[in-house]
């Protein structure tokens, strides 16, 4: 059998037995000034999880911390540098000289590798990204790795 409160279905009556299963609480409290006053003092406890979703506090994005956004065109022989980078100078864009030339599998999305955080690529290769000196949009390399020869373009960097 349910209890009173569940058949009774009075909805001021389900919220104050959830308020008070909850910890919600009046307390009333004298003040002394120049008269005696009385006022109430809520303690939350029910509604404090709604509040907190509505000030967006627990909620927001974190800060944004070291990253960049890069392309890149690997090339496995030295002697094809000197090819691409004529390409390039002739004013064939980054991303149509990465899709004909790029060894990397980003060369079908123009060389592009997304945003990641340093420790992510190998280390010579974000030592050039996270450089402060390494101008932002231009073609950086060729930087050797263990996986060829990169022209690296570093379309974007925070936090360095």
């Amino acid at each position: 059998r349910m209890p009173w409160i569940y058949r009774r279905r009075n909805p001021l009556v389900l919220l104050s037995a959830a308020a008070a299963a909850s910890g919600f609480t009046i307390q009333s409290q004298t003040r002394l000034n120049t008269s005696t006053s009385t006022s109430s003092s809520l303690q939350m406890g029910f509604f404090d999880g709604i509040s907190k979703a509505f000030s967006n506090e627990e909620f927001a994005s974190p800060p944004e911390g070291v990253k960049a956004t890069a392309r890149h065109i690997l090339l496995k022989e030295k002697d094809q540098v000197e090819m691409v980078l004529n390409e390039l100078d002739a004013g064939v864009g980054f991303n149509q000289v990465a899709k004909a030339f790029s060894a990397c599998p980003s060369g079908s999305q123009g060389g592009s590798l997304g945003s990641f955080s340093p420790g992510t690529m190998v280390k010579e290769f974000d030592a050039v990204i996270f450089d402060p000196e390494t101008n932002i949009g231009e073609i950086v390399g060729p930087v050797q790795t263990q996986f060829g020869y990169h022209l690296i373009v570093v379309d974007k960097r925070t936090g360095v």
